[in-house]
């Protein structure tokens, strides 16, 4: 489990004056689970997930992991060197691998008889899988990921999905996301959190009481639907619904 406690972050604007971007952000993560936090434009959600994996400092507050691993951040654009293979590019930076752990990692990510084939020209949801894959090989306390599905067609974004949920539940892999995606959050989360802008804070926490494996089909249920409709109500509050999208 990682512990985030009363993280801050603030910077200073061009006058000196102090911008706060968010403030006192509680929140844990659970081990093997899919969280997701759920947020307005511009509330500081990327600052967020660079300060837990340590590429940003915070202004205030900790973030306390249970092990020396460490947490992955993928951005939204996710990243390969053209130059180099598949297997390539998810050993780029390893300082040991074992061959038959890469080879499982190449399968576990859909890429099974991609392993020699190069990047260059290929999809963004290819270029995806290589990089969880990379992430997979570091054995990562957790990956956080920014927002990563937004350039994905439909069909992709579907077999993607598919693929975290399952990689969740069959390697025992801890997530965080971010998404302003109502739908995406509810189908691949365990654990949804709720953020609020100017200055932003985790006000709301709703646990997703869904089957462990999923299909697509799970969005056209009642449950689903009330589950929606929950999001919805709390993030009135800050009059943030016109930003989620209600489509996969």
């Amino acid at each position: 489990m990682i512990e985030i406690n009363n993280l801050s972050k603030f910077y200073s604007d061009q006058f000196g004056n102090k911008i706060q971007l968010f403030k006192n952000i509680s929140f844990t993560i659970e081990d093997a689970q899919i969280t997701t936090i759920i947020a307005p434009v511009g509330s500081g959600k990327t600052s967020l997930l660079k300060i837990l994996s340590g590429l940003e400092k915070p202004s205030e507050g900790s973030v306390d992991l249970k092990s020396d691993n460490t947490i992955i951040f993928l951005s939204s654009e996710p990243s390969s060197y053209p130059w180099l293979s598949v297997k390539e590019n998810i050993l780029f930076g390893l300082k040991k691998y074992d061959e038959a752990k890469i080879n499982e990692l190449i399968n576990v990510v859909g890429l099974e008889g991609y392993g020699e084939h190069f990047p260059n020209n290929k999809s963004i949801g290819f270029r995806f899988r290589i990089a969880l894959a990379r992430s997979l090989a570091h054995n990562p306390e957790c990956i956080c990921i920014d927002e990563p599905f937004n350039k994905m067609d439909l069909q992709t974004k579907s077999e993607v999905y598919l693929l975290i949920r399952k990689i969740s539940f069959e390697q025992k892999t801890t997530f965080l996301f971010t998404t302003t995606n109502l739908t995406e959050a509810i189908f691949l989360s365990d654990q949804i959190y709720l953020m609020g802008k100017e200055p932003a804070s985790v006000f709301e926490s709703i646990k997703i009481d869904l089957d462990a494996v999923r299909d697509l089909s799970i969005i056209n249920t009642d449950k689903f639907k009330e589950y929606i409709t929950q999001v919805e109500t709390h993030f009135k509050k800050i009059d943030a619904k016109k930003i989620l999208f209600k489509t996969i």
